[in-house]
């Protein structure tokens, strides 16, 4: 896409200002965002392609305007974490826990049973969000006090080879990691189970991954029922979450807003989150013992909303998903550290 063309994609002459390159691309990415067409199959993929075409523009137009930084990923440098294979204890179930050599912070979730999914009548609801599902848990987990912060990713990023340093579109120490596809949450936790394996500091037949859906949906909820782990009022969301009342159109740094009663953060908006498991549709009913998701499937489930949907999309049940290697300036993830089988 050359330059003339970058500005035809928002609707613009040679000449604009910035701010009008801004409120353009951001009127326009906001009607083709995939999360408003993430029911349709269809509609979804042109509007993941309409998407990457504005993202380009809007690129291509500032590198010339000169107001904004090159998009080249930032080279490791001498900030690189001295911790990354430093001294630690192992965690201790029942306990909040900080990872040694990348500093993320983990709240322990007690086994227990809850509902996944949302009843018939809840507003804003999804028909992929039924049957309602009785889930039991028969070990606690560790998860993530916050969504991974761009500080934590560049930590184990440099132990990654071929994964970025810095891939986020916003940026900041302690804005949430966005820009990250499935696949690359997988290396990053695969260097960090590395490291911690090597430092004698894992749990026998524990290690770090992504929670499944139904493990951040327990977490979540934080023992609530609701439409939010809060309660069901659209007007309470500021008070606990980054969405389109409020964000501004970006991310924020993670703990800034209320936390959930279990005393997660940011489970409600800012971004989105990366799942382990796979999409299968509606959930299975009746009730269910420690599961993994569907055993086949191309998409990967996300969770909790964004800085850049409207409050029915920040629900505890509400559900999207996409290919593994979908990269999104809205999506990032948690960790959990859980019993693997």
């Amino acid at each position: 896409m050359n330059l003339e063309e970058s500005y035809q994609a928002l609707g613009l002459r040679r000449g604009a200002s910035l701010e009008e390159v801004r409120r353009s691309y951001y009127r326009l990415v906001k009607f083709f965002h995939p999360d408003r067409h993430q029911a349709s199959p269809g509609l979804l993929r042109n509007a993941t392609e309409e998407t990457k075409k504005l993202n380009l523009a809007y690129e291509r137009i500032c590198k010339v305007i000169g107001k904004v930084r090159a998009s080249e990923p930032e080279k490791p440098t001498q900030e690189k974490p001295s911790r990354a294979k430093g001294a630690g204890n192992p965690p201790i179930p029942g306990q909040s826990f900080i990872v040694p050599c990348c500093g993320v912070k983990l709240n322990w979730v007690d086994p227990g049973r809850f509902r996944m999914g949302s009843p018939a009548g809840e507003s804003g609801r999804s028909n992929d969000e039924g049957p309602q599902t009785e889930v039991t848990f028969s070990s606690g987990f560790w998860l993530g006090t916050f969504p991974v912060t761009q500080e934590e990713w560049k930590a184990m990023a440099c132990e990654a080879p071929g994964l970025k340093i810095g891939p986020s579109y916003f940026r900041g120490n302690r804005l949430p990691v966005e820009q990250v596809s499935w696949d690359d949450c997988q290396q990053w936790l695969q260097a960090l189970n590395k490291v911690e394996e090597a430092g004698q500091r894992l749990l026998h037949s524990f290690q770090y991954r992504m929670p499944t859906e139904a493990e951040w949906e327990f977490a979540c909820r934080s023992g609530s029922a609701a439409r939010f782990h809060f309660g069901d009022s659209d007007e309470q969301l500021g008070d606990y979450a980054w969405y389109t009342g409020n964000s501004r159109s970006k991310t924020h740094p993670v703990g800034e807003k209320k936390a959930s009663a279990w005393g997660f953060y940011d489970m409600h908006g800012n971004i989105w989150e990366w799942c382990g498991n796979r999409y299968g549709g509606p959930l299975p009913g009746g009730r269910v013992l420690d599961p993994r998701g569907p055993a086949l499937g191309v998409n990967r489930v996300f969770r909790g909303g964004s800085w850049g949907v409207a409050a029915s999309r920040c629900r505890s049940a509400y559900r999207v998903w996409n290919k593994p290697g979908y990269r999104d300036y809205t999506l990032g993830f948690r960790v959990a550290l859980a019993r693997v089988d």
